[in-house]
């Protein structure tokens, strides 16, 4: 009786391993297996952790190819592989592009109970590529759907505020 509960268990938390690594890790993973490059954190990110106390954003994790071009045919082709490699939980929120300056963004978003992730993946010619992934708590995520202009006010007072202006 103990075997079948302990494989039960075993089984269960393979499963929500398995669900936990969606997101960064699992785009990460693809960009570097499909294009031979290796991604680098940000330095010192734990310093940016406490300005975003409060602000109902938390959980933030980035990754960064610096210097990778990615051509601009396979573009298309790998947002349908992030999509696919994501899983139906994750679904295009914003997407951005610019052929003009080789430049583009895509937004994931998944909702997890009255959380939402972010998860943007964002290609610039002269920076790269960078993945990041966030956390929004459902009273952020309510005030930037309901009132996005106040919200935005009312940070930019907050930004002259600590310049002094």
């Amino acid at each position: 009786m103990k075997r079948p509960v302990w494989l039960i268990l075993v089984l269960t938390s393979a499963c929500a391993a398995a669900s936990a690594q969606t997101g960064i890790k699992t785009v990460v993973k693809l960009l570097e297996t499909r294009y031979s490059i290796h991604h680098h954190g940000v330095p010192a990110l734990w310093l940016a952790k406490p300005f975003m106390f409060g602000s109902g954003v938390g959980g933030l994790k980035i990754a960064e190819f610096e210097n990778f071009r990615m051509p601009s045919e396979d573009a298309g082709m790998l947002q349908q592989q992030v999509g696919a490699a994501l899983g139906p939980e994750w679904f295009p929120f914003v997407e951005t592009w610019s052929k003009r300056d080789r430049e583009w963004s895509v937004i994931y978003a998944k909702e997890t109970g009255d959380k939402m992730q972010l998860l943007i993946v964002t290609s610039e010619e002269n920076h790269g590529l960078t993945v990041l992934q966030l956390n929004v708590s459902g009273k952020a995520r309510e005030q930037w759907f309901n009132e996005p202009i106040s919200c935005a006010k009312r940070d930019h007072k907050k930004q002259e505020a600590k310049n002094g202006e």
